[in-house]
């Protein structure tokens, strides 16, 4: 079968095309991670051949007939040679758009290729990227207190990126448009620095306080309830309350909670764990002993036995009538003709 080649360079236009526009459609955050791994791999690349020759031997005459190897092409092919892996489509797409640049600064300016490459390709160029402590299409400042984005107690939403809505995103301590204050469950600690809030957590049963013990409650958080006469927050019983659980589950307390456990499997109703705790009636295949605990009931000790054929098994609550092998048959057969 014979490919029409005009038709062979569509296809592969088109999946060039494709690829380009999915990269293309892909967030700003995105890109510009794509963009500063590349730079990354370029700088990485830069430095391991910093020492490089072209390999004759004769350095000093290589550059005099050849060119100095530190801004020949070779040198550049080595460097972006592996610079994205195979499957990097992404950046091998950012790698042909941007190549030219790379070689203009890889010619021209690697004094300050190190330091500057960056921020010349993926936000000046690119525009994929924004500078430190900026964020969004226009690269706009991110919000700050005393000179600390954030305060210094949370990162501004897309800073770097060409997205995001610049608010702040606080550390679970602090609370706030600029993450200046503390939140529920913190106090404000004395530091040595007037401008900066430093917040240390309550004790776990006070929502707020004054400090880190347990008696500089102000308020407590669910599950607690004030004592006046102590300043402490007290554990409320949640147990002692109506119909907390199922009917075949028990209540069982704990600090600032409780939780629903399942009854012994002989007990219709409980109050606790174990047989010994059931109320009321036994589950099927137990009866009440005599220490009115749920026993369970061997079946198999019934007369005559609940299995018409094979072997009866007593199990919890229940029993299982198992078929007998051939040679449990001949066993059998043999103790009764004795």
């Amino acid at each position: 079968m014979k490919i029409n080649p005009i038709a062979l360079v569509y296809i592969i236009f088109l999946i060039s095309f494709n690829s380009i526009l999915c990269y293309k459609s892909k967030s700003k955050s995105h890109q510009c991670n794509v963009c500063r791994d590349l730079v990354d791999n370029f700088i990485k690349g830069f430095k391991k051949t910093s020492k490089g020759n072209f390999g004759g031997g004769n350095t000093d005459w290589e550059d005099r007939k050849l060119g100095s190897y530190v801004t020949s092409d070779i040198r550049f092919e080595e460097i972006i040679e592996n610079i994205c892996s195979s499957k990097e489509n992404d950046c091998h797409n950012l790698l042909e758009e941007q190549e030219e640049n790379l070689l203009d600064w890889f010619k021209k300016k690697q004094k300050a290729l190190v330091s500057e490459l960056f921020s010349d390709i993926c936000i000046a160029r690119a525009k994929f990227c924004c500078p430190k402590n900026t964020y969004g299409s226009e690269c706009s400042q991110c919000p700050q207190l005393n000179g600390h984005v954030c305060s210094g107690n949370g990162n501004c939403d897309g800073e770097g990126t060409r997205e995001g809505t610049g608010k702040c995103k606080c550390n679970r301590e602090y609370a706030g448009d600029l993450c200046s204050l503390c939140n529920s469950g913190f106090y404000p600690k004395t530091t040595n620095d007037a401008n900066k809030t430093e917040c240390a957590e309550c004790h776990f049963s006070c929502l707020a306080c004054s400090g880190p013990e347990q008696n500089s409650c102000l308020s407590c958080k669910s599950g607690w309830i004030f004592n006046s006469e102590t300043n402490l927050c007290d554990d409320i019983n949640e147990c002692l309350q109506e119909s907390k659980c199922s009917q075949d589950e028990y209540c069982e307390n704990t600090e600032g909670s409780f939780a629903c456990r399942k009854c012994d499997a002989a007990c219709q109703e409980c109050a606790g764990p174990g047989a010994d705790k059931c109320i009321g009636q036994c589950s099927k295949g137990f009866e009440k002993g005599s220490d009115s605990s749920c026993a369970d009931i061997d079946e198999c000790q019934q007369d005559p036995s609940p299995c018409s054929t094979g072997q009866c098994v007593n199990k919890p609550g229940s029993y299982e009538c198992q078929e007998l092998s051939d040679e449990k048959h001949d066993d059998d057969k043999q103790n009764s003709e004795l």
